[in-house]
């Protein structure tokens, strides 16, 4: 009986030690194989086109590019192509804008090396991925709320530390509408106050660190 091929895999990831320790479990299996690597977003296209990989490991929070927008691209120039997204971040707002662009599945950076292995094989023969809980979370996210453009932007420049006053100048409107989008972002988020806003937006992943 002739043996499965292997799978090939491609890693998108700017750090090269995160690269060295996912090729390393990779590398060990007996059914899988890295083809191919990139540290950001253009040379990752370059890449999946010259080598076609059965799945990209796709970090979210490249140095010069977004995951989630090369993971868009990749799979908007190849449709069957399979990304499993692999971050540090856990906001259910980051895994839902991965799976919207495209992603088959999305891991933790903690990831235990079974986990990592078994999540390859099972984007690679076409079913999603996503760790215990997360499915849930997201069905609770995409029942709920979403943030307006504005809501976005007020959350940004509130983690920046401006005050009303401030937000109104920067973004070109009076600090009573501000007031009415802050009472609405506060609504939305289940906070009273902005430090909370800060807080419960950067859990949920609409907002980062700077």
């Amino acid at each position: 009986m002739t043996p499965a091929p292997a799978i090939n895999v491609m890693i998108v990831d700017d750090h090269p030690l995160v690269r060295v320790g996912m090729a390393t479990v990779v590398n060990q299996q007996p059914d899988m194989r890295i083809t191919a690597e990139a540290e950001g977003g253009r040379r990752a296209l370059e890449l999946f086109r010259q080598h076609r990989p059965d799945v990209v490991l796709m970090d979210l929070r490249l140095r010069d590019d977004d995951g989630t927008r090369v993971t868009r691209a990749i799979r908007e120039e190849f449709p069957a192509a399979r990304v499993l997204v692999i971050s540090n971040y856990d906001g259910d707002e980051d895994i839902h804008q991965a799976l919207e662009a495209g992603a088959m599945g999305y891991l933790f950076k903690s990831v235990v090396e079974d986990e990592l292995v078994d999540a390859i094989r099972e984007v690679n023969a076409g079913r999603r991925y996503l760790p215990k809980g997360v499915a849930a979370r997201l069905h609770e996210h995409d029942s709920g709320m979403q943030l307006t453009r504005r809501e976005d932007e007020l959350l940004d420049l509130l983690g920046k530390g401006l005050r009303n006053r401030e937000l109104a100048q920067v973004l070109g409107i009076s600090e009573d509408t501000v007031k009415s989008h802050l009472k609405s972002l506060f609504r939305k988020l289940d906070v009273s106050d902005r430090a909370e806003a800060v807080r419960e937006a950067m859990r949920r992943g609409f907002l980062h660190p700077h």
